[in-house]
């Protein structure tokens, strides 16, 4: 499952606060990059804060590896937490002679 997870500034805290924590965050979302786990990582244009899209069973896993995050700890930031699926069931948009099978049924060699 896609979680996406959006973070923000706990009031009363700066990126000057921040900034001795940035190369262990790294380091942390770095690992977890690494082992599949963040899919995409993005920082934001309208504020200061990042966006991180995971692959997990939930969002409960999600919030497990984002509470082990630094600045989590720490107290500075808090998160948004997004599990995210395809739209709708978007099939039953399509009539019955549409060939919604999936890729490898249609490709497959066998």
């Amino acid at each position: 499952m896609k979680v996406i997870t959006v973070d923000r500034m706990r009031p009363g805290y700066t990126l000057k606060d921040l900034t001795p924590l940035l190369q262990e965050e790294a380091s942390n979302a770095w690992r977890l990059w690494k082992a599949g786990i963040i899919r995409e990582n993005y920082s934001r244009v309208d504020v200061t804060g990042v966006v991180i899209v995971f692959e997990c069973k939930d969002a409960t896993e999600a919030k497990m590896y984002l509470d082990d995050f630094p600045m989590t700890k720490a107290g500075f930031i808090e998160w948004d937490i997004i599990p995210v699926t395809a739209p709708l069931p978007i099939e039953s948009l399509f009539g019955h002679e549409i060939d919604t099978a999936e890729p490898f049924d249609r490709t497959s060699t066998k």
